[in-house]
């Protein structure tokens, strides 16, 4: 081999290693919550965009999870240590997260798992504690958007929230967010800021609504549910909110407004992080009762019926009409 193809060779090389350098460091850039993220792990769920940084994901690939935690530690299934300036929480067979002062997150994985499941986490779970410590309301609701206005449907896991929204997407309507759900009180009107484009569904949810389950994006193959990727033009800015309804299942349909008192408490154990890590803090608690005051909270009754959710869309359609002024935007 001569001179020049060693040269050739060895250029070549140089330009592997680089482009290899290159591409573990490269930054994604996203938005979703309202929030510009820079993120060294791709989030293909949230809309790619070219804006002004507000968090910052590290995925820390150097370190371990003994670095961060006791060998019997690992072990345990879940750990955490939440408060308004810094996170941390452990999942076992997932990693370590670390969200400080709202804008920075630190993930280091757990050998062998997969983005698919950091990100199951991320896009969730590790939203709503960065949303806490921005002092944002994060409701564990899904919204759909009418009449210019944000309707949220509050309950905890499996209570049909995303089953509610999709019945909502099918009749013509807007979904802005699945599960976490960012209110901010300082303003008036109160308002709900938009998350990312898809929602979870389940199979049999699936089939009522129309849509091929088996088409749908693959969330984990552990998850039995799938990603419902929302097309079309979907909001960015803030909704004010038009209602507020806490599921409930009941034999027959009904709605009904709650007492300030049941309001807040209802509020209270659907917001993140309290309805999953038990944070037990003062100015959450305060934030539920504000929003309490500003909008009257519903309980929506229906039977535990997945085939009822068109006649579930149209008493809630029929509910606002006759009890809700429409919102101005």
């Amino acid at each position: 081999m001569g001179e020049v193809e060693i040269l050739f060779l060895t250029h070549y090389c140089l330009l592997l290693i680089a482009f290899e350098r290159y591409r573990e460091s490269k930054v994604f850039s996203y938005f979703a919550y309202g929030l510009g993220i820079q993120s060294e792990l791709p989030i293909p769920e949230f809309i790619p965009a070219q804006v002004e940084c507000d968090v910052t994901l590290y995925f820390e690939k150097d370190s371990t999870l003994s670095d961060y935690l006791l060998e019997d530690e690992i072990e345990e299934p879940w750990s955490f240590d939440i408060t308004r300036e810094e996170a941390f929480l452990y999942i076992k067979d997932i990693g370590v997260f670390i969200v400080e002062e709202g804008d920075t997150i630190t993930v280091v994985p757990a050998p062998g798992v997969s983005e698919q499941h950091l990100r199951l986490h991320l896009v969730g779970n590790i939203m709503s504690i960065v949303l806490y410590q921005r002092g944002l309301l994060a409701l564990h609701a899904s919204v759909v958007k009418i009449n210019g206005g944000a309707v949220a449907f509050l309950g905890e896991s499996g209570q049909g929230k995303s089953s509610t929204a999709a019945a909502f997407h099918r009749h013509g309507y807007t979904i802005i967010t699945d599960d976490v759900a960012p209110v901010t009180l300082e303003e008036k009107p109160v308002t709900i800021t938009p998350g990312f484009p898809q929602i979870k569904m389940g199979r049999e949810t699936a089939a009522i609504l129309g849509c091929d389950f088996d088409s749908l994006h693959i969330l984990h193959p552990s998850h039995p549910k799938r990603g419902y990727r929302l097309t079309g033009d979907f909001p960015q800015t803030p909704l004010p909110i038009r209602g507020i309804y806490v599921l409930a299942y009941d034999e027959e349909f009904g709605v009904e407004p709650l007492t300030h008192q049941e309001a807040v408490i209802e509020l209270s154990r659907y917001a993140h992080p309290e309805c999953l890590f038990y944070s037990r803090d003062p100015a959450h608690f305060l934030q539920c009762a504000a929003l309490a005051k500003e909008c009257t909270i519903y309980r929506l009754k229906r039977p535990r019926n997945l085939s009822l959710l068109p006649e579930l869309v149209k008493q809630v359609e029929q509910h606002l009409s006759n009890n809700l002024q429409p919102v101005t935007v």
